[in-house]
């Protein structure tokens, strides 16, 4: 590359860059204009609008992208008639606006074709032709209160001198490397320590060499352990000597080990806390991408939205903001489109027509942070999650009638499990609450749901604000050691086998006055039993003769175990371990793809020796604790024997047809195929199928008609239906769901591990 094209390169990623700023301004900017505002704040917001638009059309001409300033130009002279009071500010030139915006980020993506591009400005335009000044029976509101046009400048697009762009690619390579810097730094704390047990020993040494005798004097002589003086004094010997001068130089030693250590500590403690501000950003980096996600995922649900945040400015590590995201947008999803009624429906409850949905960021003790998403919905109905987890083959009916409130609320994280009658491209798929947990947990946060019968849902996530070393806990289980969260832990104590008792197959002991279950951690984690005899004779690998943890200490016996009470929301566990070896500050390394999500395990850590240590996940610990082993259904049946699945796909396409045809056999399906409802109602009748994958716009029987038929038939109503169509309207979404369709997919987004998914979760 020339140098010519790298600077072209690197100018066109700066406009990026630029681009996405000016273009979240005007979306909040329209947004707010959507809402209705008075006469003057509508002005301002207008004159706003017009110099973000002028701006990214003078950037987009300097790297040559005409149609990103052609369709800037067509907006700048909309608004500007609008200013003038020349064209109404109405809701349909608003949306063209929008349209405009979301046409400028495809054309940055690279996906707008230049007939599109005169497509969206022929439409603004048409839009202000519609709607003069006096035909449209309004006023604009900006023209009410005119003033001089809007000036081209616009101050923040002049930066400024004590302010610089920086790519986040170059911050995020920063943060890596003072990260690294942990390293010597855990590794001087280490050496302190070992040399501190230097010290300790030759003291105890020194203790007891007076009592050697001196090799000077022979064995014969009583063993004074040194020459007398003349005076009756006792003299030194060699031996003696030697070892104080020894002592002397472990102490320099241990006092130069420690300064250097208080320095390099204190020195890459303050980089850190240096570079933790610097990563801060305003939760409004991500909380202003969801407005227009809110407005377009309500119309398209045919119900009336009010979106609100709270906390916006609060500074949160971007780290942090970048993991939530994507819950974030699962949480809010799920407000509108389980949580919020339609407005008929909130009519009948006595409710406003409009819903609401807000997201509160508030600061906690302790470096942490609650978001809060909340919304004024019918709240989550316990009787559909039982009879979800029923429908999953998660829980038999009579469990889940046994089920308390609290326990059927916790269903809600499991994955595959949703309350949604139906499953689409975006709901009902049962992921969006395990995600949620899995990326909240990830951070070392707890998350909590409440909700109430009509009145809405509140999702409370505790986080921290910043992502910083961990401290953790570090004990030995399967000859193996590993790490336990420090905040998860509440004590550590010694049991014996005399402590244990029976309780319903499990192992418990008494504490506090309440039964605590205990489980073997190596036993957890499926690693062999390692003899305690063995481990206590063996040099620990992480550290040497440090004490456990400050807790009830009892007698050391060979009976007494090592147990560590642990915490992980409102339940706890005794984990029983081999040995406890202290707790330590380790630099965090996380799980990597292919190794992404493993069972149990939070993370890595390297410890100050340089050693990697599994850091584990207590929930999960939890889990697998709760998690009896199940005998396999099928364990006693041949593979090659087992019945295959039988499919029906009924498409009056043959061109359709023959491909999921095609697709399903391959997976190991057995497929038969119908060119109408008629012809499938015949071989429903006459055949036994394991599900029915249709199309909906068919003569003489459509799948409305067919999926109808077959709920309506005693022996055919739990027969899994997906329907696979064309028709995109919510109306027709919405008869999928009234005819009891088990999956709804549009052609026009099919994939078919979508498909596949479904027919894997329905059978």
């Amino acid at each position: 590359m020339s140098r010519e094209d790298d600077f072209k390169a690197r100018l066109l990623a700066t406009f990026r860059v630029e681009a996405e700023e000016h273009l979240q301004a005007l979306t909040t900017n329209l947004l707010a204009l959507d809402r209705g505002l008075p006469p003057a704040e509508t002005r301002e917001v207008v004159e706003a609008t017009f110099r973000e638009v002028h701006t990214l059309k003078g950037a987009a001409r300097s790297v040559s992208l005409m149609d990103v300033e052609a369709v800037c130009q067509a907006c700048e002279s909309v608004l500007s008639r609008v200013t003038r009071g020349d064209t109404a500010l109405t809701p349909s030139v608003v949306n063209r606006l929008h349209d405009m915006v979301d046409g400028v980020a495809r054309l940055l993506a690279g996906g707008e074709a230049r007939v599109a591009v005169r497509e969206l400005i022929g439409n603004l335009e048409q839009a202000a032709e519609e709607q003069g000044p006096e035909t449209s029976g309004q006023r604009s509101a900006v023209s009410e209160d005119r003033g001089p046009a809007p000036s081209p400048q616009h101050p923040s697009s002049v930066p400024h001198a004590d302010t610089i762009r920086l790519a986040t690619a170059k911050l995020d390579a920063l943060l890596l490397q003072a990260e690294d810097l942990l390293v010597p730094k855990l590794a001087a704390e280490e050496r302190v320590r070992e040399a501190r047990a230097l010290v300790e020993a030759l003291t105890r040494l020194k203790a007891v060499t007076p009592t050697l005798p001196s090799p000077l004097e022979g064995e014969g002589k009583g063993g004074g352990g040194g020459r007398r003086t003349p005076d009756g004094g006792r003299r030194e010997n060699g031996r003696e000597s030697a070892l104080r001068a020894v002592d002397g130089q472990a102490q320099d030693l241990l006092r130069h080990l420690t300064l250097d250590q208080r320095t390099i500590g204190r020195a890459v403690d303050d980089l850190q806390d240096e570079l933790r501000r610097l990563r801060l950003t305003p939760a409004s980096a991500v909380l202003d991408l969801f407005p227009r996600m809110v407005r377009d995922f309500a119309r398209e649900h045919g119900k009336e939205m009010e979106w609100m945040v709270h906390g916006a400015d609060l500074e949160v590590d971007r780290r942090v903001l970048e993991v939530m995201k994507e819950p974030l947008i699962h949480l809010v999803r799920n407000a509108i489109d389980h949580g919020i009624e339609l407005p008929e429906a909130r009519a009948q409850a006595g409710k406003a027509a409009r819903g609401q949905v807000a997201v509160t960021i508030a600061s906690l003790e302790g470096g942490r942070i609650e978001i809060r998403v909340e919304d004024d919905g019918g709240g989550i109905g316990l009787a559909r999650v039982r009879a979800a987890a029923v429908r999953v083959r998660l829980l038999t009916a009579e469990e889940a009638e046994a089920l308390t409130d609290d326990q059927a609320l916790d269903l809600i994280y499991r994955s595959g499990l949703s309350t949604s009658p139906i499953i689409t491209d975006l709901s009902g798929h049962g992921l969006g609450l395990a995600i949620v947990k899995e990326r909240v947990e990830r951070l070392g946060g707890e998350i909590r749901v409440e909700t109430r019968a009509g009145a809405g849902t509140t999702v409370r996530m505790i986080l921290p604000a910043t992502i910083a070393t961990f401290r953790g806990l570090v004990v030995r289980a399967g000859g193996q050691p590993f790490l336990l969260p420090i905040e998860a832990v509440e004590r550590a104590i010694r049991i014996t086998p005399e402590d244990i008792e029976h309780v319903e197959g499990r192992e418990v002991i008494r504490w506090n006055g309440h039964a605590l279950s205990i489980a073997r951690l190596n036993g957890l984690l499926g690693l062999p039993e390692v003899e305690r005899s063995a481990v206590s004779g063996q040099r620990s690998a992480v550290t040497e003769d440090h004490p456990p943890v400050p807790g009830p200490q009892l007698p050391t016996s060979a009976l007494r175990q090592p147990c560590v009470v642990v915490r992980a929301g409102e339940e706890r566990v005794g984990l029983l371990v081999e040995e406890i070896l202290g707790d330590r500050e380790v630099l965090v390394k996380e799980l990597r793809p292919p190794v992404v999500r493993v069972r149990n395990v939070a993370g890595t850590g390297l410890l100050g020796t340089g050693q990697v240590v599994l850091i584990l996940r207590p929930t999960d610990l939890l889990r697998s604790l709760r998690e009896r082993p199940r005998p396999p259904v099928l364990s006693a049946v041949p593979e090659e024997k087992r019945r295959q699945k039988v499919i029906l796909v009924v498409d009056d396409s043959i061109t359709t047809r023959t491909m999921e045809k095609n697709l399903l056999e391959a997976t190991g399906y057995q497929v038969r195929v119908a060119v109408d409802g008629i012809e499938a109602w015949t071989f429903l009748k006459s055949e036994e199928f394991d599900l029915v994958v249709t199309d909906v716009d068919m003569p003489r029987m459509d799948g409305f008609e067919l999926t109808a038929r077959i709920r309506a038939d005693r022996k055919l109503a739990e027969l899994p239906v997906v329907l696979v169509t064309a028709l995109e309207s919510r109306e027709n979404k919405e008869r999928g769901i009234e005819v009891g369709a088990n999956a709804y997919i549009l052609k026009s987004s099919f994939d078919q591990s979508n498909l596949l998914e479904f027919i894997r979760r329905l059978i």
